[in-house]
């Protein structure tokens, strides 16, 4: 399989967490971080098609708190921009 090298910048205590847990379980820490973001890709994946069948059913929709919070500050921030 072709790779592609990213570079992020984590928080000081989350590099250092990562690489406690690549020590702990003897793991290259790239493998945890691949896991990782593979998982959050699914999930957010799964979310997307939930929404959709939701749309596409007329059924009611159950949001989490978090993201309504986001889209309202979203809001906010696109109308400071536009002042």
């Amino acid at each position: 399989m072709e790779t592609k090298t990213l570079n992020a910048h984590l928080p000081l205590p989350l590099a250092e967490k990562l690489d406690a847990l690549a020590d702990a379980l003897d793991v290259p820490r790239d493998s945890i971080v691949t896991e990782a973001i593979a998982n959050w890709i699914e999930r957010e994946e799964r979310q997307r098609i939930f929404a959709l069948q939701s749309f596409a059913s007329n059924s009611i929709i159950a949001v989490e708190h978090h993201r309504v919070i986001d889209w309202a500050d979203s809001l906010c921030a696109d109308r400071v921009r536009t002042l």
